[in-house]
């Protein structure tokens, strides 16, 4: 397994004066008056392919505080694993700088204000996994090093125990209304609801279900962020013979999990049609605020039987 490890870019004076100064930071003997903490890293985590997953930083009991700087390196498997950002969480909600280094491995977060104190533990940043293996792949996430500084930055702490952890990729993530036992009455139309999914994914493709021996499609799709209007993604059928019960979408994009989400969906020929107005398929739930059929008619229990993946 290859692993990346790159050396970081220094991003604040408190670290660009400590690596002037050897004779505070670069010592391997334990110093008892340098920052430090019981334990600092990861737990063990999951996710499913082309999907993203938070996994949070902790830091158990600090003494020889307060730390107003932390600086680390995360080393994993770049063939299974990208961290795509980082975002402040409960210890470091109101910290003034965060920032992930080019390489993706290196990360530096500073407060020149509210510092963690002495016997805290919590979570210190959220580091937002891409995964992007297989089913089944593993990746390492390594503590490579970890620096505290306190509040003059005269003082870096490098011997924190690190928590390590691993990764595992589980399977696809998907949203599936599946097929319908008895998907008619069906008939072409414009549909219009709102889906909210359990797990946050990446979509590539929307699915329709055909009603059995027909060509059963859709022909457009539009996803809108709930709140704002805002349009998200939109795709149109290419009509391929080979593809036609799919739209794929010129761009992947993400649809958060426990998010709200409206859409537009224009069906031809017969779809496979869920008569309710709100649907818990696998995955996450679809809701039906309003479906005209082809011939004028409105109706608002019309859902169409989807797969997006």
């Amino acid at each position: 397994m290859k692993t990346k490890f790159f050396v970081a870019l220094l991003a604040t004076l408190f670290f660009a004066f400590a690596i002037s100064q050897p004779a505070f930071v670069f010592t391997e003997a334990a110093n008892e008056d340098l920052p430090s903490a019981d334990s600092f890293g990861v737990e063990d985590a999951s996710g499913k392919s082309g999907t993203y997953v938070e996994v949070p930083v902790k830091i158990i009991n600090v003494w020889n505080g307060p730390i107003q700087s932390i600086r680390l390196g995360v080393d994993y498997d770049e063939s299974v694993l990208d961290i795509t950002s980082i975002s402040k969480v409960d210890l470091t909600s109101d910290w003034t700088t965060m920032r992930l280094g080019e390489d993706r491995h290196t990360l530096l977060i500073v407060t020149y204000g509210d510092a963690i104190q002495n016997g805290s533990s919590g979570s210190v940043v959220l580091l937002n996994f891409s995964v992007i293996g297989s089913p089944g792949d593993t990746s390492p996430m390594n503590m490579s090093f970890i620096e505290l500084s306190n509040s003059d930055g005269k003082k870096v702490g490098r011997i924190v125990p690190a928590r390590n952890g691993t990764f595992t990729v589980t399977s696809t993530g998907s949203f599936d209304t599946g097929e319908q036992e008895n998907p008619y009455p069906s008939i072409s139309g414009m549909h219009y609801g709102s889906i909210i999914l359990n797990h946050t994914m990446v979509v590539n493709k929307l699915f329709t279900y055909p009603c059995p021996g027909t060509g059963g499609h859709s022909e457009y799709v539009a996803f809108y962020n709930t709140t704002t209007g805002e349009e998200i993604a939109n795709g149109t059928w290419n009509g391929h013979f080979e593809d036609r019960h799919n739209i794929t979408f010129k761009e992947p994009f993400v649809l958060q999990a426990g998010t709200s989400y409206n859409y537009t969906q224009k069906t031809g020929s017969y779809p496979q049609t869920i008569h309710t107005s709100e649907y818990n398929a696998t995955g996450g739930k679809i809701t039906c605020t309003k479906f005209t059929d082809a011939n004028g008619e409105e109706y608002y229990n019309g859902i169409a039987a989807i797969r997006l993946f």
